[in-house]
């Protein structure tokens, strides 16, 4: 499994506790370390790494993914048009959250030209969906 832009990677660390072989990625190394430093802490076994979504070279050397999980990444137009453009080189099955960023809709608008997307009826919080993201 992988997590694009993991921050502090609570869901790469649940998925690792689960079982999964993760690799966890964001591109701040501060926010790679300390996810880090809280699975070794915590007895937890998966790798982390510092990767920009425009050097992919990492991500695609481990192509296809079974998963990719990303959360609360449209919150820049750049990161949205980047996103439509490395998904589909990562893997054919992405769960996104979302708080309702501005580029969100136009992010799954454009992708449900290559993908079948379904969005959760059930918010993960009360601001907070699920995409999935299904390449056709």
């Amino acid at each position: 499994m992988l997590e694009l832009g993991a921050g502090l990677g609570l869901p790469s660390l649940a998925a690792a506790l689960g079982g999964a072989d993760v690799l966890a990625t964001d591109w701040a190394g501060d926010a790679v370390e300390l996810l880090r430093s809280n699975a070794a802490r915590n007895g937890i076994s998966l790798r982390a790494a510092v990767v920009r979504w425009d050097e992919p070279e990492p991500l695609l050397r481990e192509a296809p993914w079974r998963l990719v999980l990303g959360a609360d990444l449209l919150y820049e137009r750049r990161n949205a048009d980047r996103l439509l453009e490395l998904l589909p080189l990562l893997g054919e099955d992405v769960l996104l959250a979302d708080p309702g960023r501005p580029f969100a809709k136009g992010f799954l608008e454009r992708a449900a030209e290559r993908w079948t997307v379904e969005t959760s009826a059930d918010a993960v919080t009360p601001s907070v969906r699920l995409h999935r993201l299904r390449l056709r």
